[in-house]
């Protein structure tokens, strides 16, 4: 299968009070999955386990007929300690959806990856969105701007 990675090439200054989130998608060429990926700063002392059991907790409350299937521990994005979840629920247009959802904490950002496909075409979908999820990293490179906009 062929495959080639994507780096975000956004920079931003951030003025003081304000935070900065940040998110990429990816999309199925069928348009019937995706996954999408983002962070978000977080207090000090939140750590993946509670930021974990938070997510599965707004899940529970804002998702239509909501059924968890699996929650465990494993690495992610690139072998940190994290979590994934394996859930389905029905949005307002009625066809169930499931997703596998996956959290990390490092550096007082929150990062989560969700992938998303109808549930009737998971199975077909599964072996792709778990190589996106298994593939997925952060890190810090270089600024892509040129030298004269820095």
């Amino acid at each position: 299968m062929p495959m080639q990675r994507f780096h975000a090439a956004l920079n931003a200054t951030i003025i003081d009070g304000w935070f900065a989130k940040e998110s990429i998608t990816l999309l199925a060429p069928d348009g019937q999955a995706n996954v999408i990926a983002s962070s978000e700063p977080l207090d000090p002392d939140m750590n993946t386990e509670a930021y974990a059991a938070i997510q599965g907790d707004l899940l529970r409350t804002e998702f239509p007929e909501y059924k968890e299937f699996a929650f465990e521990a494993i690495k992610v994005f690139g072998g940190l300690d994290g979590f994934v979840r394996r859930f389905e629920w029905t949005p307002p247009d009625g066809e169930p959806v499931t997703q596998m959802q996956m959290y990390v904490v490092e550096e007082r950002r929150g990062y989560t990856a969700t992938a998303t496909t109808p549930s009737s075409e998971f199975q077909r979908y599964e072996p792709k969105l778990r190589l996106i999820l298994r593939e997925l990293t952060f890190g810090r490179g270089p600024s892509s701007l040129p030298s004269s906009v820095k």
